[in-house]
């Protein structure tokens, strides 16, 4: 049997993206998907107080044959999202209806050439028309990325009205094993930075710790940091490492918050992860643990545990069966 896949630490270790890449997927399914996949029907079963199971369908997802999503929903939320690809698997449009959000609407993307990305934003009370722009190194890895956003509101302004134009630059740079190393964003014209990114690794080029500076509103800048613990380096050969920490704090003005999740593998194909929440302006510290099952490198089960201060004594609250159905 195959060991269990890595790829969703993978996917949080790699902190940029590249052009044919343009983070459009945040109602994919929770992992890699399989090869050949149509559709994920996830179905959520609960536990109740009088010991009773309750099952419904929960969310589920569909893909084309390239493995690109297409549906995105969750009946029960009265939520979803279509998306639609031209011939070389870029997307072209999203779009969203979830209950009375403000983002509801349809996005539309077009490419008109190798380097320029721009989007058509016909959301719920405004409009925006954004240009995207790129440069990249020798080695084809990211190095400039430049977005031109007018944003106007079509209900209250009236189309005499100058629109607020948003213009800014990023700025990527790379050390010698092409690890993204320091990220940093200019507002334009007057170049006045809005938010520098910073990242460590160590020996095996796995990322360490990560620093975000984002300007506010007031002139100030809050701070996140992101620190990555590996216990047993990767082997070769080895897919994971026994254990994978990653903890969060984020400072600004009004609070400190911190979250740490960690992963731990249990047993051959589990991966159990727990996280641990703590702000200073909310005084309870909050704890959730869940387990990932897998069978055939596919993720089948996602279950949930109760908190009880012994570990021995934790039940099953709830879990999630995942269903697969192929081409």
């Amino acid at each position: 049997m195959k060991k269990l896949p890595f790829t969703f630490l993978l996917l949080i270790i790699c902190v940029y993206s590249c052009f044919a890449q343009t983070d459009y997927s945040f109602a994919d399914f929770i992992d890699d998907v399989p090869s050949n996949i149509k559709k994920i029907t996830a179905w959520n079963s609960e536990i109740t107080e009088k010991g009773d199971t309750i099952t419904s369908k929960s969310e589920y997802w569909q893909y084309d044959k390239n493995k690109n999503l297409l549906l995105w929903a969750k009946p029960q939320m009265y939520c979803q999202i279509e998306k639609k690809y031209d011939e070389q698997n870029r997307i072209i449009s999203l779009e969203k209806y979830c209950g009375e959000s403000s983002d509801n609407g349809i996005i539309t993307i077009s490419y008109p050439s190798k380097n320029t990305i721009i989007e058509k934003h016909g959301l719920s009370g405004y409009s925006v028309l954004i240009k995207k722009q790129f440069s990249y190194n020798s080695k084809g890895k990211l190095i400039r990325e430049e977005v031109y956003d007018s944003l106007y509101d079509e209900v209250f302004n009236p189309s005499s009205n100058k629109y607020e134009i948003y213009h800014s630059v990023t700025v990527y740079k790379y050390d010698k094993n092409d690890n993204l190393i320091e990220k940093n964003r200019f507002d334009l014209p007057n170049l006045t930075t809005a938010e520098t990114t910073k990242y460590m690794y160590n020996k095996y080029n796995q990322i360490l710790r990560e620093e975000i500076n984002t300007k506010q509103d007031d002139g100030n800048f809050n701070t996140s940091i992101t620190k990555y613990s590996y216990y047993g380096y990767l082997h070769k050969g080895e897919t994971k490492p026994k254990i994978f920490i990653i903890n969060n704090t984020l400072i600004s003005d009004y609070s400190t918050e911190t979250k740490t999740k960690q992963y731990i593998y249990p047993q051959k194909n589990v991966l159990e992860i727990e996280i641990t929440q703590t702000n200073t302006r909310i005084n309870p510290t909050s704890k959730e643990t869940y387990q990932l099952i897998y069978k055939n490198n596919q993720l089948i089960r996602k279950k949930y545990f109760s908190m009880p201060q012994k570990n021995q004594d934790r039940k099953v609250m709830s879990w999630i069966d995942y269903q697969y159905i192929f081409y």
